[in-house]
This record gives C-alpha cells, sequence and structure tokens, in this order.
C-alpha cells in the first residue's frame, strides 16, 4: 500500500511539472509580448507589432496537433513512459535558444525568422507534452479519484502561469526598463531549463501506466489511433469541442492576452497588470483543485455548466471594473472569473480522457487539447486586439466571450438532458452507465 501510494504521488509530480514548465514557459512569452514586439518585430505601428508577436505565439499552437499526433502515437503504440521521457525533453531546448536568441537589432529579419522556428519546434513538442502527461496522471491513479487527481494536469498549468507572473514581477522590480529591455527578459527563460532536467530525472524512473499494460497484455493495440478516432468516435469530439470553446477562449483570453489588454489598451503600468493578472491566475488554480475534488462526487457535467454561466455573468463586470480602474472591484472580480473558468477546466481532464478507450487514448486527448487550442485559444488575443480596434473597443471582448459560452452552455444542457432520458430508460449498459456518472 506505501509502495503504491508512493507512486501515486510520483506520478502526480512528474506529470504535474511538465505542465507546470510548458505554461511557464508560453506564459513568459505572452507576458512579455510588450518587450519582444519591440525587439523582434519593429514597427511605425505599435498595434501591428503587438499583432505580429502574438500571431508568433499562434504559429507555436499551430504546431502542437503535429505533436500531438506524433506524440499520441507514441504513447498508444508503444509506451506512456516513453512518450512523457521524450516530450519533457524537447521542451527544454527551444525555450533555452529563446533566451540567448539576438534581436532584430543585431541580426535583422533572422531574428524574427528564428524565433518563430523555435517556437514551431517548441510548439510540436508541447504538443505531446499535455496530452501525454493527462493521459498518465488520468490512468496511474484510483479510479474513484480521478477527478481529483486528474485535475493536477490543470492545477499545473495554473501554477506555471504564477510561477512566470511572479517571476516577471520580481524581475521588473529589481531591474530598470532598460536593463528589462537589454537582457532581464531573458532571465526567466534560462530559469525553465532547470525544472525541465530535474523532471526529465524524474520521468526516467516512471512506472508505466497500469491501464496501458493491459491493453498491450491482451494485444488489444490499434495500428491507426487518429483513424479509429475519426471513424468511431465523431459525437465524443463535437461534444468535447462545445466545451473547450469556452475553456479555451477564456483562458487565452484572460491570463494570456490579458496582461497585454491591460498595458497596451487600458493604460496600466506592467507591474499593476501583472499584480491583476497573477491573482486571477491564483484564484484559477486554487479552483481546479477543489472543483476537481467535487467532480468525484458530483456530476462533473453539472460543474462545468455553472462555471460557463458564472463567466458569462462575471466577464462583463470584470471588463467594466479594468476600464473604470476601481482597484477593490478588480480584486472581487479578478478572483471570481479566475475561479469560473478554474471550475470548468478542473473537471475537464477525466471527462476528455474517460470519453475514449485506452487504445486511442493518448492520440484523442492530445489531439482534443491541441486543435482547440489553435482553433479556439490561439487565434483568441488576436481576434480580441481585432474587436478592440474595429467593435467598440475592450467591451467587444467581453461580448465575444460570452458568445462562446452561449454555445458551452447550450451543449452542456443537451448532454445533461440526454444523459437524464437514457437513465430513465433501463436499457443501459455498464459503460453508458459509467458516461452518466462522469
Amino acid at each position: 500500500m506505501i509502495e503504491n501510494n508512493k507512486n501515486i504521488v510520483k506520478s502526480i509530480i512528474s506529470s504535474s511539472i511538465g505542465n507546470i514548465l510548458e505554461w511557464y514557459d508560453y506564459a513568459l512569452y505572452a507576458y512579455f509580448s510588450t518587450i519582444i514586439s519591440t525587439l523582434f518585430f519593429p514597427s511605425n505601428d505599435r498595434f501591428v507589432s503587438i499583432v505580429l508577436t502574438f500571431s508568433t505565439f499562434a504559429v507555436g499552437l499551430a504546431a502542437r496537433p503535429i505533436g500531438g499526433i506524433i506524440f499520441g502515437y507514441v504513447g498508444d503504440i508503444f509506451s506512456r513512459k516513453k512518450m512523457l521521457t521524450i516530450t519533457i525533453l524537447l521542451m527544454s531546448i527551444p525555450t533555452l535558444c529563446i533566451g540567448f536568441l539576438p534581436t532584430y537589432e543585431q541580426i535583422g529579419i533572422a531574428a524574427p525568422i528564428t524565433l518563430i522556428t523555435l517556437r514551431i519546434i517548441q510548439g510540436v513538442a508541447l504538443g505531446g507534452e499535455f496530452g501525454a502527461s493527462c493521459v498518465y496522471l488520468y490512468e496511474s491513479v484510483p479510479e474513484n479519484k480521478r477527478g481529483f487527481f486528474g485535475s493536477f494536469a490543470l492545477t499545473g498549468v495554473g501554477m506555471g502561469l504564477v510561477l512566470s507572473a511572479c517571476t516577471i514581477i520580481i524581475v521588473e522590480y529589481w531591474v530598470t526598463r532598460e536593463t528589462l529591455y537589454a537582457y532581464a527578459w531573458r532571465i526567466p527563460f534560462f530559469i525553465s531549463v532547470i525544472g525541465s532536467l530535474l523532471a526529465f530525472y524524474m520521468r526516467r524512473n516512471l512506472l508505466e501506466s497500469p491501464d496501458f499494460l493491459i491493453v498491450k497484455e491482451k494485444q488489444n493495440l490499434i495500428r491507426n489511433p487518429l483513424a479509429e478516432l475519426f471513424r468511431n468516435h465523431k459525437a465524443s469530439l463535437l461534444g468535447l469541442f462545445a466545451i473547450f470553446l469556452t475553456t479555451q477562449i477564456s483562458f487565452f483570453v484572460v491570463f494570456i492576452f490579458g496582461k497585454t489588454m491591460m498595458i497596451d489598451f487600458l493604460n496600466y503600468d506592467s507591474r499593476t497588470a501583472g499584480q491583476f493578472n497573477l491573482l486571477t491566475m491564483v484564484s484559477y488554480t486554487l479552483a481546479t483543485m477543489v472543483f476537481g475534488y467535487l467532480s468525484d462526487k458530483v456530476n462533473k457535467r453539472y460543474i462545468i455548466l455553472i462555471g460557463t454561466v458564472g463567466i458569462f455573468v462575471s466577464v462583463t463586470p470584470f471588463i467594466h471594473s479594468l476600464e473604470n480602474g476601481f482597484p477593490s472591484l478588480i480584486f472581487i472580480m479578478s478572483l471570481l472569473l479566475g475561479a469560473f473558468i478554474g471550475m470548468t477546466e478542473g473537471t475537464l481532464n477525466p471527462i476528455v480522457a474517460s470519453s475514449f478507450p485506452t487504445n486511442i487514448r493518448a492520440t484523442s486527448v492530445a489531439f482534443c487539447w491541441n486543435f482547440t487550442s489553435i482553433a479556439f485559444g490561439g487565434v483568441a488575443p488576436i481576434l480580441s486586439m481585432w474587436l478592440i480596434q474595429n467593435a467598440g473597443g475592450v467591451d467587444a471582448v467581453a461580448y465575444y466571450l460570452m458568445c462562446a459560452c452561449t454555445v458551452t452552455i447550450g451543449s452542456t444542457l443537451y448532454m445533461l438532458i440526454k444523459l437524464k432520458a437514457s437513465k430513465e430508460k433501463t436499457l443501459e449498459t455498464p459503460s453508458a452507465i459509467t458516461a452518466d456518472i462522469l
């Protein structure tokens, strides 16, 4: 029993640390977008520079489905452990290179081209990382606690965002603006490499996931998991996409684009914007754990429904609080919005993982997360900026997010009604009953 508990703890830490590092790196790029746009995409039009910077961010996300397919295949055919070990090693290389990359002033057009290339490589590696860690974590913990332990995949995301924000606040506090632009922005990128090496060491000693070993022993592996996903699981994909529409857009708009919106469109100074953004992330991180725990006791789709309604209701007051600049109101709305986003995302890992059989799970989970990241999340900052410029200012961002919430609310209600109707019949199979509970 003690040894089993040790393995569970090791699985949780090893899986989560990759997500922490992944989103630490991604958040660094987003938070430093103002600096990166100046150093790598200089332009007379500030708006154009920022759009180019976030376009590079989106390019990195666009590469993630490729990584998800490659490493999902490795996980479904060969080994979950190998999948985790390779992705964490590949993840650290582009991050280190970005830290050393010369600017446009030093090497001209080669600087943005190299940055884009590194972002693509990083995207491929990260495309495998998140799905791999989600699947391994789901399959390595007790079935009756998969909601709580599965939430650590998203808690790791929140912790990465929080650590990134804290690191930036510390760096900005200790150095001048000139020093920050000169070299200090590179320091946080170097720090992440230390964590990557630690994670690589831990993952080398992991055990293979029990679910995968059972499938492998029964010789129930599938030659082409991606083809199987599209052939027999299209309904599951569409239902999950409706949920992801809100979770991805809200995540990228609030956490990734939020600080840039406050600085470049609402005239906040960098430190103040960073502190309010950090507050939202802390609220999100705590909420993923709390509602992940509750999801083992309550229907997960009810939690998602309540969280989505909460986002719908709170996003407009949140935007208005930023416009009016009242610190106490911003404090309250940041806590609320962060908690509602965490509420919807804290239950997602077990819902997604349980929607697919073990022999295609790594590929399916990776595809869901990565495709929706680029299709819904990656374009959200760019579309938000376009809406601000052309559709009535920052209020348009709130309406954009509310539209996404409407789709998710409708889809979730439909699913709950459908599940209730099937429950009232006495002909469902045990697997259908399990799906109801999830």
